[in-house]
């Protein structure tokens, strides 16, 4: 039998022999940056699943502190850094870091806008979002769209998780859908709730995308919706998308 091990070295000795992954796999992703915006309950997760898969350095972007409310879904943050009311970037760099000190985590908390959004993402390899709010999800699809970085949606409200790949040489956000829908359209947690485990589907499928795009491996355009509650997936095409909304042109790339 093969001799117990634990050594530092052995860490992704699990990705080494998964073919998608391999020896090079893993070299290409401790050299890769990735930005997530937003680090509650989705991005939380993103975090998380990048970090344990060797992501080499994670920036985190949201300018929120930890709440009780948080605690039932975002398993970063704790019952002690509710009570402080710890800023959530301060609070994920400390917990990423104690999972896998050699990858570095830059926290900035700051709320991203269009006058800070390029020096905060420029750097970044890819997007992946970890947002609550639609009119930020379009700022990153527009900064990104013009910067040719691919990112990534994800999203969850009550039972149901969504993704979406989003790259530069592919349909963006705005191919689906023109305009941000109005706000009293839009289901949000507060009214709608959110299913822990819900949370998990989205973070693990967001980051299993965004190591493909790492790795080279260019993943299909679906907006994936999850409804784990109920146990069924469902898988639209960007032609399906904008079938339903009427076939309108995308006002970013005349699509």
């Amino acid at each position: 039998m093969p001799e117990n091990s634990n050594k530092p070295e052995d860490l992704f000795s699990r990705h080494y022999i998964l073919p998608e992954i391999g020896r090079n796999g893993q070299a290409i992703l401790l050299r890769s940056h990735v930005a997530i915006v937003g680090v509650g309950a989705v991005g939380s997760r993103i975090a998380e699943f990048l970090i344990r898969t060797g992501v080499g350095r994670l920036t985190l972007i949201d300018f929120d502190r930890v709440e009780f409310s948080n605690l039932s879904r975002q398993t970063l943050y704790t019952w002690e850094e509710a009570e402080k009311n710890v800023p959530k970037v301060e609070a994920a760099r400390r917990h990423l870091n104690e999972i896998i000190p050699t990858c570095q985590v830059f926290p900035i908390n700051e709320k991203i806008t269009s006058e800070n959004i390029s020096s905060l993402l420029k750097s970044a390899d890819i997007i992946a979002d970890g947002t609550d709010n639609i009119g930020t999800r379009y700022l990153i699809n527009d900064y990104c769209r013009q910067a040719r970085k691919p990112w990534v949606y994800a999203g969850v409200v009550a039972t149901k998780a969504s993704v979406f790949p989003v790259l530069p040489d592919g349909a963006c956000l705005r191919c689906a859908f023109p305009e941000p829908p109005p706000k009293s359209a839009l289901p949000v947690a507060a009214d709608a709730g959110i299913l822990a485990a819900s949370t998990s589907i989205a973070g693990a499928r967001a980051s299993t995308l965004i190591l493909r795009i790492l790795l080279h491996d260019k993943p299909e355009q679906f907006w994936e919706t999850w409804d784990i509650w109920a146990g069924t997936v469902s898988r639209l095409s960007i032609a399906d998308l904008k079938k339903a909304g009427g076939n309108q042109k995308c006002p970013l790339c005349d699509n």
